[in-house]
């Protein structure tokens, strides 16, 4: 599915999505080209607990936890610079 497609089925809601096809351009911004949503939720707190769940299980998969009124997903990617302990 794209964003777009989401938006439409899930109005107004937090869903829990999956990046199948995704990558960078130039700018650091994640493009989602196609997405599986997982499950719709009401409120934040639920979607990010159903996230950390998933992501302990399997931290390789491309998660996102986004609300449907935005036009577009804006994902910004950092990158860590340094050790981490």
């Amino acid at each position: 599915m794209k964003w777009e497609d989401v938006c439409q089925a899930f109005p107004k809601q937090w869903v829990l999505i999956e990046a199948v096809h995704a990558y960078t351009n130039g700018e650091s911004e994640r493009i989602l080209e196609e997405i599986v949503p997982l499950k719709k939720f009401s409120n934040s707190p639920e979607a990010m607990k159903a996230y950390q769940v998933l992501h302990r299980e399997n931290p390789a998969r491309e998660l996102y936890v986004l609300h449907t009124s935005r036009k577009n997903p804006n994902i910004i990617e950092k990158r860590c610079v340094g050790l981490r302990r």
